[in-house]
């Protein structure tokens, strides 16, 4: 089983989607005590590889805290790339996504001093019907981590269609149920009880794709430190404010402290592979090319 971060900074990149500015300062010290606690939890509970995991960070954290990219680096981990700003790619054009993607890539190899190969999308939102976007990402990186997927011919069948010829693909498993697309790891791990993230494991592996938890640094313990204020959220309007300021605490508080004790138990039965870069020689192997 793999474990996965998308590093992030819940604070400004909501702040960001909301058009409450266009970048701000950091929440640096919340983001290096989650990533202490992140990496604390994978020495306590994994062996050998399985110590060190792939975090896909924003550029504008490599920008602005190049230190802790460093850091993460150093630890063993792997850096891969979450897009420059934590932006929906399918909101920007194709000459947006390759410069972002590039300028990205940039930061967070010179703050890390490590080759970026490695992408994923935020919130996974891609253009799964034009091969554009795809390609931009092709150009510039080796393999992506972006794509929902119940079904290994469905990987195949989508790279064909995409006309990726080096691009590889880990790929995220899903499954549709009444008309809701599930997936392994974040709100779904800490909402729902330990026994759904078994039966996805389950699932997944019985449909040969590699299970796949992606977590986000505020999900490791309760994470108000990063969440709006109300006086910010109120040039939103009142309403908007009310909502927003409650809602963060679906991501920043609701069942947070379950997180790090599934993922103990969960890793005891399905032991961590590491990072998906030291895994992409076996990709063939479960992925049909």
């Amino acid at each position: 089983m793999y474990l996965s971060i998308d590093f992030e900074d819940f604070h400004h990149d909501a702040k960001r989607s909301f058009g409450l500015w266009e970048t701000g300062p950091l929440k640096t010290k919340s983001l290096w005590e989650k990533y202490e606690k992140i990496n604390t939890f994978l020495k306590q509970n994994s062996q050998d590889h399985g110590r060190f995991a792939t975090f896909f960070c924003t550029g504008v954290i490599a920008e602005k805290e190049p230190s802790l990219i460093r850091q993460i680096a150093r630890d063993g981990h792997e850096i891969g790339c979450h897009y420059y700003y934590h932006d929906l790619l399918k909101n920007d054009d194709d000459v947006c996504i390759y410069n972002m993607l590039s300028k990205a890539k940039e930061y967070l190899e010179k703050a890390s001093e490590t080759e970026v190969i490695g992408f994923r999308a935020p919130v996974f939102a891609i253009n799964y019907d034009s091969p554009t976007q795809y390609k931009a990402i092709e150009k510039v990186f080796e393999y992506d981590s972006s794509f929902k997927t119940g079904s290994l011919d469905d990987v195949a069948y989508f790279k064909e269609k995409m006309g990726l010829k080096k691009l590889k693909i880990f790929p995220i498993y899903s499954k549709n149920v009444f008309g809701k697309s599930l997936r392994l790891g974040g709100t779904y791990l800490k909402m729902f009880p330990e026994i759904y993230s078994k039966l996805m494991i389950k699932s997944s592996k019985k449909k040969g794709i590699e299970p796949h938890i992606y977590l986000h640094p505020y999900e490791f313990d309760i994470s108000t430190d990063f969440k709006i204020n109300f006086m910010d959220l109120k040039k939103l309007g009142n309403k908007k404010a009310i909502y927003w300021y409650i809602r963060q605490n679906q991501w920043l508080a609701f069942n947070n402290k379950s997180t790090i004790r599934k993922l103990t138990s969960l890793t005891k039965e399905n032991p961590l592979k590491g990072t998906l870069k030291s895994n992409i020689n076996n990709l063939g192997s479960y992925i049909p090319e």
